[in-house]
């Protein structure tokens, strides 16, 4: 039992060292890369369409009264 906890923490001490020099080896090479920045082209001279206004009252549904029977 004492030998597969010992193996067991090896082992987890060993990934989370290489999850740590990956996480440092990512940051030193974003450093020397050029930041890239993307705007967004505003242009008001393009026309927008008319917003559309939906009546809710058309949206309700009603279902024929039955008596006996269930909705599914």
């Amino acid at each position: 039992m004492r030998m597969a906890l010992v193996v067991l923490c090896i082992g987890a001490v060993t990934f989370l060292l290489r999850v740590l020099v990956a996480l440092i080896r990512e940051a030193i090479s974003k450093q020397t890369r050029d930041m890239q920045v993307y705007l967004a082209k505003f242009r008001p001279s393009i026309r927008r369409r008319k917003l559309t206004l939906m009546n809710p009252e058309a949206q309700e549904r009603t279902s024929p009264p039955r008596t006996g029977e269930r909705v599914a």
